[in-house]
């Protein structure tokens, strides 16, 4: 009897370690400076000045990533925690309509959907009360095509210096972009970017080249 006892204690400590084990399981791997998706397959190069972090593979989100050293506005030098960090999400999900009809779905103050409401918990951008349109273009990873819509959210903030010194009212704007990209029919790849505005051209100069880096397996692993 006691046998049987210290035999059921044993199964009660290894299945939670084992589920534990699987819920540990990471979106992909990366590897010299190359993250590899583990269920999608795709590749993308990690600019050197860009901070990863492998999500977990059950989320829809798979990578993010935070500049390293971001530039400053000047009227944050003495509050620095109130500089927007340039701030990448890589999201996957299943996609029936073209690039173009999902950005319009994601921009529109009208449309409602369940995931459109889970992919705004990770786009902050989107959360701006008013968002300025800076255009779109065409874009294309190999045989892959896609678009990128730009966005400036201009913003006002109270900002304390210093314990005597009071608060200081700060106007700048946010720049934001989202690249959309359709690997096969029925799967799109959103990057989200936002950072200030004064140093838009710059980060996402980089996040371009990491995008242009992606690379598309020709026949990609279904999502389960």
């Amino acid at each position: 009897m006691k046998k049987w006892i210290v035999f059921g204690l044993l199964m009660l400590m290894v299945i939670p370690a084992t589920e534990a084990g699987r819920r540990k399981a990471k979106a992909g791997k990366i590897d010299n400076d190359v993250y590899t998706d583990s269920r999608y397959g795709f590749q993308m190069p990690i600019h050197e000045n860009w901070k990863p972090r492998v999500e977990k593979d059950e989320s829809d989100v798979r990578l993010i990533l935070t500049q390293r050293n971001y530039a400053i506005p000047p009227d944050y030098l003495n509050a620095q925690d109130y500089t927007k960090v340039p701030r990448v999400v890589v999201y996957v999900d299943t996609c029936s309509v073209n690039e173009h009809q999902f950005i319009d779905s994601l921009t529109s103050y009208d449309y409602k959907s369940d995931q459109k409401n889970a992919i705004m918990k990770e786009f902050d951008f989107l959360h701006e009360m008013e968002i300025i349109p800076k255009g779109r273009s065409r874009l294309s990873v190999g045989d892959v095509s896609g678009t990128i819509w730009k966005g400036e959210s201009k913003y006002t903030k109270e900002i304390q210096v210093g314990s005597s010194s009071g608060a200081t009212r700060v106007k700048g704007s946010y720049g934001g972009a989202i690249m959309a990209l359709k690997p096969d029919r029925n799967t799109i790849v959103l990057i989200h970017m936002m950072c200030e505005w004064d140093y838009y051209d710059d980060v996402l100069r980089e996040v371009e080249s990491m995008v242009a880096g992606m690379v598309f397996p020709k026949e990609k692993k279904g999502k389960k």
